[in-house]
């Protein structure tokens, strides 16, 4: 165990001294580091390039409402102080030092609990998994929407209203249903709670190489047949039954809530265009990723691309609507991290913009897990 301790060690001071030097890329594979994990310069974690380190390099500080995620030590002095002051602007994306509390052992910062933008608070039992929901759990909830839209109609247009943003990965969230809270939940309905995994596969690292966030497909075969891939892991379906898209036949989990996505966008559209009386549509990357589409040929062309071109009409009915379809969106693996409750939440959303009359949805034929 010494051993391999001192080589993991060993890996990292070089990665370490990479990182100084200014190389910018390198890797070692899981064998060669005798731990199992990757440690990869440009990826995941170490993405020096990536956006979320740079979005604000000009002000060369990052604010403290975001430097919790987004700072290289961010996560560290959340754990420690409990709120973060701004950060400096990161150049290298996370240092080791983020997670690692100890240098030699990699004894990762103790986590007790994860605290959602909800406020609801949860014990995961598993140290290593609550350290990276402090992170991936998003930054809106039911709560946050609810009082968005308090003291509306439904149906009425207003000014005042914009698209309520979930933010990036809110793998955490999924994973916990409600008792996250974190999707929007519609009042009167019952909702999954925690989706228990498999035993050795119930935890954030079981399923992800923690510095790339690399889903370790492989390891997914193992039980599921023919889950090679990650294109085949739509077709994996266990213990839930019923066709929830109403296509007529019982697909893949992954399948099933794809064709509910696909139904709420164009439920979205009709209905934005016959209640506000202005076409919309998405663009993943682009605030304010809502945007008015002009002219009206069902996307965002690159001369309706502009922040100021928000869509301009929406109601309460609308902002849970988009608030659910991007909170989806943004959890690329919501099927699998909590395949149950996503697709309670994109039925129940499909129904509410149903209950308007201005959506053209048939509910018939879907069902609710």
């Amino acid at each position: 165990m010494n051993a391999i301790r001192n080589r993991t060690a060993t890996v990292l001071v070089i990665a370490a001294i990479g990182l100084a030097a200014g190389a910018t890329s390198f890797g070692w594979t899981a064998e060669k580091q005798g731990a199992g994990a990757t440690i990869q310069m440009g990826v995941g974690h170490f993405n020096r390039d990536g956006k979320p380190f740079h979005y604000w390099d000009k002000e060369k500080e990052i604010p403290a409402v975001c430097a919790r995620c987004h700072g290289a030590n961010g996560v560290a002095e959340y754990l420690r102080e409990g709120k973060n002051a701004p950060a400096q602007h990161v150049k290298n994306a996370f240092a080791c030092t983020n997670c690692h509390s100890d240098m030699l052992t990699y004894t990762r910062h103790a986590a007790a609990k994860v605290t959602f933008p909800s406020g609801l608070s949860v014990d995961t039992g598993h140290n290593d998994s609550n350290l990276c929901m402090t992170c991936h759990q998003g930054r809106e909830s039911t709560a946050s929407v609810n009082k968005a839209i308090e003291g509306r109609a439904p149906d009425e247009p207003d000014p005042k209203l914009n698209f309520v943003h979930v933010h990036y990965f809110p793998a955490g969230a999924t994973m916990f249903g409600t008792q996250a809270k974190v999707a929007y939940e519609f009042p009167g309905k019952t909702y999954a709670g925690r989706f228990e995994h498999a035993p050795l596969m119930n935890t954030c690292t079981a399923c992800h190489e923690a510095h790339s966030g690399t889903l370790m497909v492989a390891r997914c075969g193992a039980c599921h047949q023919g889950a090679s891939t990650q294109a085949s892991l739509a077709n994996i379906r266990m213990s839930t039954r019923g066709d929830f898209d109403g296509n007529g036949r019982e697909e893949g989990l992954g399948a099933e809530i794809a064709g509910l996505q696909r139904d709420l966008y164009a439920a979205i559209q009709a209905y934005a265009k016959a209640v506000g009386g202005a076409a919309i549509a998405f663009t993943p990357e682009a605030f304010p990723y809502w945007h008015a589409d002009t002219n009206g040929n069902g996307r965002i062309d690159p001369d309706e691309l502009r922040p100021n071109n928000r869509y301009p009409a929406y109601t309460p009915r609308l902002v849970q609507a988009t608030y659910n379809y991007t909170y989806v969106l943004r959890d690329p693996g919501a099927a699998y991290h909590n395949g149950r409750y996503t697709a309670q939440i994109l039925y129940d959303t499909l129904e509410s913009l149903a209950q308007s009359g201005k959506a053209g949805v048939n509910m018939a034929g879907k069902a609710r897990p």
